[in-house]
């Protein structure tokens, strides 16, 4: 198996380009996302460690995602975190949000728990924006049975975060796991 280091903040310095110097063979000749999309699909068993990952920019994010469907749709490709960066797992920061007190506060909660800047502008847009900018974060949500309408619509925007940008993990936990 293939082994290829991808290193973020060259990617982002240097989009296609960067991509052309380490996706050598077979070589990757493109200038656009569906040329790289078409490549993936058609490259052989390959591991791609992914380095300075906490630095992603949009561009890299849509690599990182492409990647990570075309792993999961063809299966020639493992998608993992370089050892340097699993180092850093123990600095992530740890959040619990809590249901019912994001149900009965709403948007306020978010802001005080988050730390969000006083211009936070308590709608979903102000939230998904805010949440892109967090460092690396556990969120813990705890008391998920009881969610409603609202804080599954708050919940979906930390799932799209998470998925588009990995600044954010989220993990759920029921009343009867409790103590």
């Amino acid at each position: 198996m293939n082994t290829i280091k991808l290193d973020i903040r060259q990617l982002n310095e240097n989009d296609f380009l960067y991509l052309e110097a380490i996706f050598t063979d077979p070589p990757f000749e493109g200038e656009d996302f569906e040329s790289f999309y078409a490549y993936l699909t058609w490259l052989p068993e390959t591991e791609i460690l992914v380095e300075n990952y906490p630095e992603l920019s949009d561009f890299s994010a849509v690599v990182i995602r492409m990647i990570h469907e075309v792993a999961d749709d063809y299966g020639n490709i493992v998608l993992g975190i370089a050892e340097e960066e699993k180092e850093s797992e123990e600095e992530r920061k740890k959040i619990v949000l809590d249901v019912k007190r994001l149900n009965e506060d709403g948007h306020a909660y978010l802001k005080e728990l988050f730390c969000f800047p006083d211009y936070y502008g308590e709608n979903l847009d102000a939230l998904y924006d805010c949440l892109c900018e967090l460092d690396q974060t556990d969120v813990i949500v705890k008391n998920a049975d009881s969610l409603k309408k609202f804080s599954l619509k708050i919940l979906d925007v930390f799932d799209e975060v998470a998925d588009e940008y990995g600044n954010i993990r989220i993990s759920y936990e029921y009343n009867n796991e409790e103590e």
